[in-house]
């Protein structure tokens, strides 16, 4: 039986909603007003949620913004009651989140029609959400075991011949497994960085609630610096290209988490150290304005075509993959992007093939939090 709570501080409407929807079999419970509504959605989990926009205590539109912000109920389809049909009050509401509209007076048929069609939507769009869920576990799965398991099969490769013949070695040889050893470490500890981030963050552990409330004044120029060194360990092996820094105001300061701002911009730079041309250069810019701190990753490398563009941030997605040899696990740039977002920043790439690509990365200063 689907669960629906009406909010509604007319008694007589509520009553007769609340009579309507039991008729029909749902399990309906009502509110008078927003502030008792949101009380009892944690404890009554309803699949949909009818409200009144104009209410005293909280309005419709507090209600929703709520709803929307809490990710246990962001997903709750919520149709709106309301006597005003102004475009732009409906488009306030829709911009919020609102599912659907009702205005009064409406009728019995009217209600459970747009009660049955939201419905019915919000299971589509579960039933497709949870194969999207399912596909990326395997994904998941496949992806991390792989990227595990190929240094572990170096390290114990390294491991079994240093000791079966460690003492005929030269220091040539001797050097060259110290080399794969090392290869091997680093690649499958940043692995495990970017899971440890990955799972912080889907577990929302992570968030920008957290960030406000909880965040260190980070200098930027530091931090970059700092950034750019780790970058270099995530490629494994020697870069092809140089690091340089280039108009930087080196005392920019942000709110941050540290660590998780760090590993996000030390893969926006490992990702243009691996694309860089030989002998080229990756620049590193620091700047701000009047409310925003700004960072731009910029290489002379192969770039991306115009249709890889929006998918250079999907998860597991790796630019380039059938042209080029790559490793990893393609969560980088994802990875990048939803740090930089509960920090209140944006990420945005400019890429043009054979030419380059330059990634801006928008960060709120404190005043503008």
């Amino acid at each position: 039986m689907k669960k629906i709570l009406v909010i509604e501080d007319e008694q007589p409407l509520l009553e007769e909603i609340l009579e309507t929807l039991s008729f029909e079999s749902f399990h309906a419970v009502g509110a008078p007003d927003g502030r008792v509504g949101l009380q009892m959605v944690q404890d009554f989990k309803p699949d949909l949620i009818i409200s009144d926009i104009s209410m005293p205590e909280l309005d419709g539109y507090s209600v929703l913004d709520s709803l929307r912000q809490n990710p246990s109920t962001a997903a709750v389809p919520l149709i709106f009651l309301t006597a005003k049909v102004e475009r732009n009050f409906m488009r306030h509401g829709m911009e919020l989140g609102a599912d659907d509209y009702l205005t009064k007076p409406f009728t019995n048929a009217e209600l459970l029609a747009a009660v049955k069609s939201r419905l019915q939507r919000h299971t589509v769009v579960a039933d497709v959400s949870n194969v999207q869920v399912e596909e990326l576990k395997q994904q998941l799965a496949h992806t991390i075991s792989h990227e595990l398991r190929t240094p572990l099969i170096s390290i114990s490769f390294v491991q079994s011949m240093l000791s079966d013949y460690l003492d005929s070695m030269s220091p040539q040889d001797l050097e060259e497994m110290m080399s794969s050893l090392a290869y091997g470490s680093q690649r499958m500890g940043h692995v495990v960085e970017q899971m440890t981030l990955f799972s912080s963050l889907e577990a929302n552990l992570l968030n920008r609630e957290e960030i406000t409330e909880y965040g260190l004044l980070i200098v930027l120029g530091p931090l970059l610096e700092s950034a750019a060194k780790l970058a270099q360990r995530f490629v494994y092996r020697e870069t092809k290209a140089n690091i340089r820094f280039e108009n930087s105001e080196k005392g920019i300061q942000v709110v941050a988490d540290r660590p998780a701002l760090q590993h996000a911009l030390a893969e926006i730079i490992s990702n243009a150290l691996k694309f860089s041309s030989k002998g080229g250069d990756v620049v590193i810019s620091l700047w701000q304005d009047e409310d925003w701190a700004w960072i731009s990753v910029t290489d002379a490398g192969i770039g991306m075509p115009e249709d890889q563009l929006d998918r250079a941030t999907e998860a597991f997605y790796q630019i380039g993959r059938e042209s080029q040899e790559q490793q990893g696990t393609g969560l980088g740039l994802n990875l990048a992007q939803r740090v930089v977002d509960i920090h209140g920043g944006t990420i945005r790439i400019r890429s043009a093939q054979d030419k380059g690509t330059r990634v801006e990365v928008k960060l709120p200063l404190p005043h503008n939090q």
